[in-house]
């Protein structure tokens, strides 16, 4: 591959005075990094600048990570994609299926038919949702009756269904399930399961939930616009979490998660350290989700995320842990691409085609800003022009 280093350069500077507050982005292939860079302001308001060691929040690329835990356990064979979720949590039998709300706001429930299963939650059809795209799970959360995923603890987990498990697609939370399944099946809890048996092997030291005071400075800040520039948001990340989320909540370094991409495209090997078996990598990326359609999301909560289209109007399907194109995307990114996204508009995506990966992170909200998709794409067809 070549990579004019200055032009993408200048590509990715545009997009600071015209589109985003920072970015970061690499480009990777599976036996070097061919481009690692980042520009723009850690903290807007004080004018600090991003830096080769930034720390950044990658929401939700964090089930990708989650989802490789899963697989490892079942390669061991102490789990398999039709256990059922009960069968560790008990408690789960006892999920109705949210309908709707009657004329005086009382949630109307049916019960569910069908059992979840580990494959049900890790393609995003087990029937749990988010309230950021579900009007009626955002609903049960103003009225009091559920605790918000936004909390920091893990009670949300207590959320219903909303549809019958295996019967549709919602992107839901499903995977924060899941982390809590690894926590039980491991008895480790979820951070010490992954520093032990991905991020030391791959020498991702700088990849976590907790953060210690020592590097809160090197955290960059979530941004959102304000007139034409930007505020600083509010997020903390504590020293000690009470709740480790499959779903989200890592922190890491650019070089750090293009490490992780690297091992994906290396089928579950890298510097000879094997993570996952070809197999399983193969196997993340094959539709077992048959006919299933992943419709586009309308927001509940505008502050946090636009309306959402993952595949920007091409077809695809939820794999293990990734999203995989069924079409050539309008920028290039070939059919069979596994592709990841984060609410902080980060995204990242394995072309075992073109034995390449590409890593794009901004911390700005709310999800799929327009100027941050304006960024992505330009990346993503300067790499594939």
């Amino acid at each position: 591959m070549l990579i004019d280093k200055k032009e993408l350069d200048k590509i990715l500077k545009d997009s600071i005075e015209r589109n985003v507050p920072s970015v970061a982005a690499s480009i990777i292939s599976s036996d070097k990094i061919f481009y690692n860079n980042q520009f723009g302001y850690s903290s807007y308001s004080e004018q600090t600048h991003v830096k080769d060691n930034s720390l950044y929040r990658i929401a939700s690329m964090t089930k990708a990570i989650t989802a490789v835990c899963i697989l490892q356990l079942i390669e061991k064979g102490q789990l398999n994609l039709d256990s059922k979720l009960r069968d560790y949590f008990p408690e789960v039998a006892r999920n109705k299926i949210l309908k709707g709300f009657d004329k005086n706001d009382k949630a109307i429930y049916s019960k569910p038919q069908t059992d979840i299963t580990i494959l049900h939650l890790l393609t995003h059809t087990s029937g749990y949702g988010y309230e950021i795209w579900n009007k009626n799970i955002a609903k049960l959360i103003e009225l009091g009756e559920l605790t918000s995923a936004f909390q920091g603890d893990s009670k949300f987990l207590d959320s219903p269904l909303i549809f019958d498990p295996g019967s549709s697609w919602e992107y839901g939370i499903g995977i924060d399930w899941l982390g809590a399944l690894v926590e039980k099946v491991s008895d480790l809890n979820l951070q010490d399961y992954m520093t032990k048996n991905i991020f030391n092997p791959l020498c991702m030291g700088d990849t976590s939930y907790d953060i210690s005071s020592e590097n809160v400075e090197r955290l960059v800040s979530v941004h959102n616009r304000e007139g034409s520039g930007y505020r600083e948001l509010p997020f903390g990340i504590p020293e000690r979490s009470d709740f480790y989320s499959g779903g989200a909540n890592l922190i890491c370094t650019l070089s750090d998660y293009s490490t992780f991409l690297q091992m994906i495209l290396n089928n579950g090997t890298l510097n000879g350290r094997m993570i996952l078996k070809n197999e399983s990598v193969e196997f993340m990326a094959k539709n077992h989700m048959g006919n299933i359609p992943i419709r586009s999301m309308e927001t509940s909560v505008p502050f946090l995320s636009n309306d959402v289209d993952f595949f920007q109007g091409k077809k695809g399907f939820w794999g293990l842990g990734f999203l995989v194109y069924e079409e050539e995307a309008d920028t290039g990114k070939p059919k069979g691409s596994l592709c990841s996204y984060g609410l902080f508009n980060s995204f990242c995506w394995v072309d075992h085609k073109n034995d390449l990966a590409g890593l794009i992170i901004m911390q700005l909200l709310p999800f799929f800003d327009q100027k941050a998709i304006k960024t992505l794409k330009a990346f993503e067809e300067y790499i594939y022009k």
